[in-house]
């Protein structure tokens, strides 16, 4: 039986997976320092839980939102470095440097503008450098850097805390990837400037480059036991921290002939025991799944998803397992404890996405709950 009052569908979060993966990023990356990347809701986990959990194993964590940065607060208290890695309006600021935050640079005008409000404030604004070196979002171009980080470095309301980059074929174009790596460690020098931290290798670039001549690496999607690249001595050691379980509601036997959800795009040619599922787009589970040979694992066995999936419920075939299901029972959606697990980069692939689209897709109406917590 499922775990009691978790309703109609839940993600289970494995803690010790969480730090495993943490443990094997840091020896991956040489010994660097880990800012654990939680955006996203810690990638479709669950912010709070996961930063509580690993906050003794990394150095840092990176969000994206002044409201993550302020959940992330309130999870692990002052003692950890909290770090937004994009660009914060206006309005924003304050609170930011009113809850210590690292925050990131990417112009000479936002700096100015940080400055004056520390200054104002009577305060310093920590604050990390970003190099533009071949991601184009965010970041000073390479021959603007070492102008801009001397000219910051002279304005009293900031503390240069670090120097940042970030790769965006680390999982495709090694020749790429090292060379701007050399270009970024480059201007990095020209500065002058020593700050305590340089990152620049996200989840594939630890895996394929280690820290990459930084003093800090960003690990996100690894964090979460999913290799971003695939055949590496890392990658092959990753533990999936998720598992998505559902209810089954409804079990039916169906005539030959009969339609399967809107549009009857699956139509029984024998008679067939159908589950309903309590999960459907509604709660995340990505409706794109429909047609492609989708399965979920119900009794440890691996059950086809047939008709479209609609925004509450899902059907899946059931006839080839030796004992019924039972409304109450559970169905696996991704997980599994037998030998054949349905994985994130599975349903992606069927789904025509990305992992990090699966799990950050999964809704607020699913619950989270952590397994072996540490208390």
């Amino acid at each position: 039986m499922p775990p009691q009052n978790l309703g109609r569908t839940w993600v289970e979060i494995d803690s010790a997976a969480l730090i495993g993966n943490v443990i094997l990023a840091r020896e991956a990356a040489e010994q660097a320092a880990v800012m654990a990347v939680v955006k996203a809701d810690a990638y479709g986990h669950g912010l709070a839980g996961v930063t509580s959990q690993i906050s003794l194993q990394v150095d840092a964590f990176g969000v994206a939102t002044l409201a993550e940065a302020l959940t992330v607060r309130e999870a692990v208290g002052t003692s950890s470095m909290v770090m937004v890695l994009g660009a914060l309006l206006d309005e924003e600021r304050e609170p930011a440097l009113l809850s210590n935050l690292h925050v990131t640079v990417s112009s000479l005008h936002e700096a100015r503008e940080y400055n004056e409000l520390a200054v104002a404030l009577g305060s310093s604004f920590p604050i990390h450098l970003v190099a533009d070196t071949g991601m184009g979002r965010l970041g000073f171009l390479e021959n603007e850097f070492v102008a801009a980080a001397t000219q910051i470095a002279t304005m009293p309301g900031l503390t240069i805390e670090g120097f940042a980059t970030h790769f965006p074929s680390a999982d495709e174009d090694q020749k790429f990837t090292e060379n701007q790596a050399r270009r970024f460690l480059d201007i990095c020098r020209q500065t002058g400037l020593k700050p305590p931290w340089i990152h620049l290798a996200n989840s594939a670039g630890i895996i394929g480059f280690g820290n990459a001549g930084g003093t800090m690496v960003r690990p996100g999607l690894m964090l979460y036991g999913i290799p971003p690249v695939a055949g590496s001595k890392y990658a092959d050691r990753l533990n999936p921290a998720l598992e998505w379980k559902s209810r089954i509601t409804q079990v039916r036997k169906l005539p030959a002939g009969s339609g399967i959800s809107y549009g009857q795009t699956f139509v029984t040619t024998q008679e067939t025991r159908i589950a309903t599922i309590a999960t459907g787009y509604g709660d995340g589970y990505p409706r794109s799944l429909s047609g492609t040979a989708a399965e979920v694992i119900i009794a440890g066995r691996r059950c086809p998803l047939l008709g479209k999936i609609t925004m509450d419920m899902m059907m899946a075939d059931v006839s080839h397992l030796e004992t019924a299901p039972s409304p109450g029972d559970t169905a696996t959606l991704i997980g599994g404890d037998n030998d054949a697990p349905v994985t994130v980069v599975e349903l992606a692939k069927k789904a025509g996405l990305i992992p990090w689209e699966i799990l950050t897709g999964i809704s607020p109406r699913v619950t989270r709950v952590m397994m072996n917590a540490a208390r």
